[in-house]
């Protein structure tokens, strides 16, 4: 007998009431299910499969309907000319936050001066864990306690892969574990489908920005016990001046052409809606976006034994991992232009994180180590993008994979305050500050021309 899963997401309702929330729905049987998934598919989560978090500020919201306009005394000064984003002098508002189309929170002087040259840290997160009991998520804590210092981001994603399907409960022991992690963030969505979870925490100071989230699931084709377990879970938001799409996904194990295929399937099919409205165009596809961070157990492989000693990996010099890395399938795919040609992946200086015999550091006998686990990227300008460290957490590990990070500086901001409006005696002289996007190395991938 199939047991039926749980399918959860936790999003931000603007119109709940503090006592109001709705009860997360149950996944219908597999009979059922064939003609409920197109629609689950295209469609972000449900109001029936979604509930507020009561704890998080009034002005966190998933709606995108107009929010009437807020009495305003103070100058409204543009800071990107030509894409109707403008700022404002907080004193002045009397410390309100200041809406604009679409509920889009309007950006204070105060609140770009704290960034770094318009920038803020993402960091993106995988692990596979072997369908091992929520409490391995305290190692999962521990090491991003330890890593502190390379995943101290604004925006902190984290995809989960074989959690065990019928613990009906995971998702929220999940959370409890996890959240005391992140004092300084809050939780902004989580949502489970099937096997795999996804979380978005997001630095509290950041909240406000981060509007209209949609969620959206892809399952693969394949079949797994106890049924799919496979595909992609998408996230889309807007971050300041950023639509930004994160996706956890578990390709499929079989072949090197399943794996193609579930690529194809996820990029034709993922759309949404939020995206439709705001270009007004009809594009609402993955690559109307401004940036996608693709995050998950790919399950490609390296096919030839390199016979090299991955416990000494860190005496391996650049040249020979290239070379490994240049036999490995998803090298060849993209190369070829059949799967991922579009992304971009930091370079690989750590060893494969598959497959490992729990709780140890060996690989298990008789199959060639491999890098499942990645972490790759798209922007519609490169130039958005920097790369601060991709790594595996390294040490004994309850699951056969080791988990996988990647952390970036995003640009969110997409021009400084144009000269016209610096004067002695203007607050906005503050934010003039040398743009030092060029201290870091640029990863350069693929990008549409900027509207």
């Amino acid at each position: 007998m199939i047991r039926k899963l749980m399918l959860r997401s936790y999003t931000f309702d603007a119109n709940s009431t503090p006592n109001q929330t709705t009860t997360p729905t149950t996944t219908p049987p597999l009979s059922q299910q064939s003609s409920m998934e197109q629609q689950q598919v295209e469609n972000s989560t449900s109001s029936s499969q979604t509930r507020s978090y009561n704890r998080q500020p009034p002005w966190i919201r998933s709606s995108s309907q107009p929010a009437p306009w807020r009495q305003h005394n103070g100058e409204f000064r543009e800071i990107s000319d030509g894409n109707w984003t403008y700022c404002y002098d907080s004193e002045s508002s009397g410390g309100l936050p200041i809406k604009g189309f679409g509920n889009v929170p309007i950006v204070s002087y105060e609140d770009i001066a704290k960034m770094s040259d318009r920038r803020l840290k993402v960091s993106s997160i995988t692990w596979n864990m072997n369908e091992k009991s929520v409490k391995v998520l305290n190692y999962l804590a521990q090491k991003i306690t330890e890593n502190y210092e390379n995943m101290d981001s604004d925006v902190i994603f984290i995809c989960l892969q074989e959690i065990p399907s019928t613990a009906k409960t995971f998702h929220e022991e999940a959370l409890k574990i996890l959240e005391p992690v992140l004092k300084t963030h809050s939780l902004y969505l989580s949502h489970r489908a099937w096997s795999q979870m996804v979380i978005v925490f997001i630095r509290k100071q950041h909240l406000k920005y981060a509007i209209q989230p949609q969620v959206s699931f892809v399952s693969s084709g394949a079949m797994a016990k106890p049924v799919r377990t496979k595909g992609a879970i998408a996230v889309c938001l807007r971050l300041y001046q950023r639509w930004i799409v994160f996706i956890g996904c578990h390709l499929s194990h079989a072949t090197s052409q399943a794996r193609v295929q579930d690529y194809v399937k996820i990029v034709k099919t993922l759309r949404f809606a939020s995206l439709k409205k705001f270009h007004a165009t009809g594009n609402h596809d993955l690559f109307s976006s401004d940036v996608v961070f693709w995050t998950g157990d790919l399950n490609f492989r390296v096919t030839n034994d390199n016979q090299l000693d991955w416990k000494e990996f860190d005496k391996i010099d650049s040249e020979t991992y290239d070379k490994v890395l240049e036999e490995e399938e998803l090298a060849t795919l993209r190369g070829k232009g059949i799967a991922f040609s579009e992304f971009a992946e930091p370079p690989i200086r750590f060893a494969p994180t598959h497959k490992f015999e729990p709780d140890t550091d060996n690989y298990v006998a008789k199959r060639i180590p491999s890098f499942t686990d990645r972490v790759l990227y798209w922007s519609r300008n490169p130039d958005w993008i920097q790369i601060c460290k991709y790594d595996s957490l390294r040490g004994p590990c309850p699951s056969d994979h080791k988990p996988v990070y990647s952390t970036f500086w995003l640009t969110v901001i997409n021009k400084p305050i144009p000269k016209k409006y610096y004067s002695a005696d203007s607050k906005v002289s503050i934010l003039k500050t040398n743009d030092s996007t060029n201290s870091l190395p640029v990863a350069h991938a693929p990008s549409i021309e900027e509207d």
